[in-house]
């Protein structure tokens, strides 16, 4: 930008002081009566000339142009999104149902992804028995119901169960989405109730619930019905025939169903028993509470509520609109600032979707808005008020003034700007997608939110400087005086008349800086310091996936009852250890880096091979020593132990397949599987193996026999191995061995068997453990596989483990432990980083060392928020950690400036100039954030509802710090003189460029160089 000297310097007194000029007046001992004398003023007796910018001078003169040039600018930005949505174009690519919290490239994550996704690609045969088995026989879906009260196992309770239960599977339209046996018929729902109703033949039902304990006690004694039982049971229930008691504070329910169809089965379940299970929620079953939960319907309502939730942001939109309008008294200037504010969320999407090519957008995506609103609103703030400090200067002319306002305002939202952008940019490098481009897209938000207030809000203010700053509606201009706008108008006997500027200069100045109670506060803020440190060290990981809903809610309630509220049993979703061969990790290589959901490319191990020999035996060695490990052994993996052998439980396939295969053959075709011992079973069942065909060559031996052992010898029926482990296997064709089963049409042998898995349960159960106990399980996994998958044969050497059910555990507990560190890690980068942009902004090492403290306290104190509000460290509360040292800079470096750009020499003298130059515009700033959190609070999602807890509370102590705590630090030790000032460094690094010597001295007229050798000083 160019720049304009003015003239003239011109002197103004306001108010009583002293007629000698600030000069004299900062010769007095500053903490004698003189300056705490109610009639001294801040304002500057002398100006020195104001260098006008090139920018303010055209928004001056050619005001019309510059306001109507910005305002295209920003029309612009609404009408290109407009007409992108109109086109097609995926301008939002909204996506509310999940957040992509992957480690794509960490390798718990690619194993289990290869692992879960092998079924799936398109060489990988039906499994056989889908080729004959019924439509619906596989669980697509479950619909868990919960009972609770004081005994849940009374005969009007089990009664009203009974009813309720019989009323939902008796909807008409149940019969078409339902699990199927093999009968046909719809698979009970999995209840308490089936142990009386004749469902399981080793109990003698009980109708009509007259013997509840005898019933209840004879399941409990039968070791298979003990199993069931168990997964009905609470913590507290307790079955004693003895006694005869038989009593639960809380059972559970299953109710199955089959249909293949997604989106068909979230229609049924919303159209037929949405609005029953709500109503129970409500009224409960018989005397009991109701609680329910599954899939689809949870998708399904938490869609709807994020847009109800979003509705509060008209709530925090209409309360700042209105404050703004309050403080500037001006609905043009309210009107575009906020209209400014929303177009800075559309020019940063532009940038994040077009430029960035990213294509996720979610719901922490969503929290910016009510972000921006917040620091929309206090740059806005920052500006006006810095705009309305001018009017007491007296400048010469208005470019002088709109200069004056520029520079300070501009260069005090660039130091908070800055530092708030660099936070959010710290997460940014992420390796996780939600957090990284949440903080990209916040970061480029704050970036462009600057860029309209610096560009935009000027020719706002100057537009409404020339033509409406005196205008009033037609109707009140009877009721309101025109009067001249003058530098003095707001002054009343030399003092502002804005009672919030009085009382910041007046009593607020007077109780910082007294000399007992400055020493108070800064005790009272170390001692509520140190409590927050306390809860801080209680802080503990969060071992549940995210958190949805609060756990008043009925699905908050199903999460915490099914792990917290029950005895564990077989049925319990524990975390299961795979040891996997035939894959190598996902090749994610073609996804886009946003697209979270691509599958990516499944690798083969094309080294994997069973038929040889030594691979049989060995991985039926690894299977025995996997059922005889040593007691440490078991801790250390933390593997469960069968409640009815005692043995570890492993779901090892190799192990039956061997004692089947011995009962099928008659003792022929045990492990090992060879050429010979299959070459006459074949032979020995014309009616499957056509006895004509060329066996030459043939090697798939191995296969032969595992295919005939999982299909029960093709007989058409479903058998216990193929439902124990037909999922951890996989066969493809081979070219040359792959042939038909005679008459049985689908049906191969010969196929290549491309991946196979053996099955760990270990007692960690899914959502209860954190990254803190996990980790070191992970590693004994690790080195135990490496260890093992070592001694095998070349053609098993390429085994990994992995935890590819549900959530992926082990992947998992690696982001959870990704997240706390990045929030460590930001908390650090931006407090080292705050530290750098507030002493160089300042221009004073000591200011920025004790800014930064105030930032830490702030920062120290929202980690003990944590735990006091009964949180653990998890996803949504790992990334506010390291958005707080953004959020907390804005106040403390606003009086930081104000009080580095007093023109006192005496701390006291500046720190009334900061409280009366910038008090308002941070307790402006303040009121608007802690008003636009505040809707948040009533928000159901608990995304919500934490981060407006989390905006209210880094706002609010924020404040407290900067007020209670900084300024009285600054009344203490703030630094006079040029003491810490950065100008004698600066001075210094522009000397070493130009070559000047200690011994030069400084002239106006030196041939270009500013100095001259002290010698030749008589020349000039």
């Amino acid at each position: 930008m160019g720049d304009n000297f003015t003239p003239q310097t011109i002197e103004v007194t306001l108010g009583q002081e002293n007629s000698r000029g600030e000069k004299d007046f900062n010769s007095k001992k500053m903490e004698g009566e003189g300056e705490n004398r109610e009639n001294d003023t801040t304002s500057q007796t002398e100006l020195k000339p104001v260098k006008t910018i090139a920018f303010c001078r055209f928004i001056v003169r050619r005001h019309k142009l510059a306001f109507g040039l910005t305002l295209g600018g920003h029309i612009l930005l609404i009408v290109v999104s407009a007409i992108l949505v109109q086109s097609g174009y995926n301008l939002f690519p909204l996506s509310f149902t999940g957040v992509p919290l992957t480690l794509t490239e960490d390798a718990t994550y690619l194993r289990g992804e290869a692992f879960s996704l092998a079924e799936s690609n398109a060489i990988i045969l039906p499994q056989p028995v889908d080729v004959y088995s019924t439509e619906r026989t596989e669980t697509t879906e479950t619909l868990t119901l919960y009972y609770e009260g004081s005994n849940v196992f009374t005969k009007d309770n089990l009664q009203a169960i009974a009813a309720w239960e019989n009323e939902l599977v008796s909807e008409p339209k149940y019969g078409n989405f339902c699990k199927l046996l093999e009968t046909g018929q719809c698979q009970k729902p999995f209840s308490i109730i089936r142990f009386f109703d004749g469902s399981l033949p080793s109990i003698t039902p009980d109708v009509n619930y007259d013997n509840i304990v005898g019933t209840l006690s004879a399941a409990m004694n039968n070791p298979t019905t003990a199993q069931m039982l168990q997964y009905h049971l609470g913590k507290d229930a307790v079955i004693n025939a003895t006694e005869n008691v038989a009593s639960s504070s809380i059972t559970r329910s299953i109710i199955y169903l089959g249909h293949d169809d997604k989106d068909k089965r979230q229609d049924f379940l919303v159209e037929t028993f949405h609005s029953k299970l709500n109503s129970k929620t409500e009224t409960g079953v018989g005397g009991m509470a109701f609680i329910f939960t599954s899939t689809s319907l949870f998708t399904y309502d938490v869609e709807r509520q994020v847009i109800f939730d979003l509705l509060l942001a008209g709530g925090s939109f209409g309360f700042i609109f209105l404050f703004m309008l309050i403080q500037t008294q001006s609905l043009l200037i309210t009107g575009l600032a906020v209209l400014s504010v929303l177009t800075s969320f559309l020019g940063a999407n532009l940038i994040y979707r077009i430029v960035l090519d990213f294509q996720y957008f979610g719901i922490f995506h969503v929290l910016s808005i009510f972000i921006i609103l917040g620091i929309g609103a206090d740059d806005v703030f920052v500006y006006f008020d810095t705009w309305r400090a001018t009017a007491h200067e007296n400048h010469a002319t208005l470019e002088e003034r709109v200069s004056s306002c520029y520079k300070r305002a501009a260069k005090a939202m660039f130091a908070t700007s800055l530092t708030t952008m660099i936070a959010f940019f710290v997460n940014a490098v992420s390796p996780l997608l939600a957090v990284s481009s949440f903080g990209l897209f916040s970061g480029i938000l704050v970036l462009v939110n600057y860029i309209s207030v610096i560009t935009f809000f000027p020719t706002v203010v100057v537009m409404h400087h020339k033509h409406w700053e005196n205008w009033t509606w037609p109707c009140f201009r009877c009721c309101k005086k025109t009067r001249e706008i003058s530098p003095s108008h707001d002054l009343k006997d030399g003092k502002r008349k804005h009672p919030i500027v009085r009382f910041f200069r007046g009593i607020f100045f007077s109780f910082v800086s007294h000399k007992i109670m400055k020493c108070f506060l800064v005790l009272l803020c170390a001692i509520v310091l140190s409590v927050f440190i306390y809860f801080a060290t209680t802080l503990k990981p969060e071992e549940e996936a995210i958190k949805i809903y609060k756990e008043s809610h009925n699905y908050g309630k199903a999460i915490d009852r099914n792990l917290n509220s029950f005895k564990p049993s077989v049925q319990d979703k524990v975390i299961k250890v795979y040891l996997v061969w035939g894959l190598k990790g996902q090749d994610r290589a073609s996804c886009h880096k946003t697209d979270y959901e691509c599958s990516g490319k499944t690798v083969w191990d094309e080294g994997f091979d069973l038929n040889p020999k030594p691979a049989q035996n060995a991985l039926f060695a690894l299977c025995a020593r996997l059922r005889n490990l040593t007691d440490a052994e078991v801790a250390s993996l933390k593997i469960r132990l069968d409640s009815i052998s005692g043995y570890p439980d492993v779901n090892c396939f190799i192990t039956d397949f061997h004692t089947d295969m011995l009962t099928f053959t008659g003792n022929v075709t045990g492990l090992p599987l060879s050429e010979i011992t299959m070459s006459a079973f074949m032979a020995g069942n014309p009616q499957l193996y056509d006895a004509s065909q060329d066996m030459t060559n043939f090697y798939r031996y191995f296969e032969t026999g595992l295919s005939f052992w999982l299909n029960n010898g093709y007989d058409g029926t479903y058998s216990k191995q193929y439902e124990n482990y037909a999922d951890n296997m996989g066969f493809s064709r081979d070219a040359s061995d792959t042939r038909q089963i005679v008459n049985k049409t689908g049906l191969l042998y010969g196929t290549r068997l491309r991946y196979a898995a053996i099955v760990v349960h270990t007692t960690l159960q899914n959502g209860k453990v954190g990254y803190v106990e996990g980790i070191p399980v992970i590693d004994a996994w690790e080195s135990f596989t490496t260890s093992e998958i070592s001694k095998l044969p070349p053609s098993l050497s390429g085994g990994f483990q992995c935890t590819p059910e549900g959530n992926n555990a082990w992947h998992w507990l690696r982001v959870q432990k990704t997240l706390a560190d990045s929030a460590v890690k930001g908390i650090i980068i931006g407090i080292c980083l705050a530290f750098i942009i507030l002493t160089f902004a300042t221009g004073n090492i000591v200011l920025g060392f004790l800014a930064t403290a105030t930032i830490t306290c702030v920062t120290v104190t929202i980690v003990g928020i944590i735990p006091v509000a009964g949180w653990k460290l998890g996803v949504l509360e790992s990334l506010n950690l390291s958005l707080v040292v953004g959020l907390a800079v804005d106040y403390v470096v606003h009086l930081a400036e104000g009080y580095h750009l007093s023109r006192h020499e005496h701390r006291q003298g500046r720190l009334r100039d900061m409280l009366e130059t910038v008090g308002i515009s941070v307790l402006s700033g303040a009121c608007t954030t802690l008003g636009a959190s505040l809707f948040m609070l009533f928000a159901v999602i608990l995304f919500f509802m934490q981060f407006g807890i989390f905006m209210f509370c880094t706002i609010g102590f924020s404040l407290f710090y900067s007020l209670i705590m900084f300024a009285p630090l600054l009344a203490i030790c703030g630094p006079q003189g040029n003491f810490g000032s950065l100008s004698p460094l600066y001075a210094w690094i522009k000397d070493q460029f130009r070559g000047k010597k200690k011994t030069d001295i400084d002239c106006k007229k030196c041939s270009g160089q500013g100095f001259h050798p002290l010698e030749e000083i008589e020349k000039f």
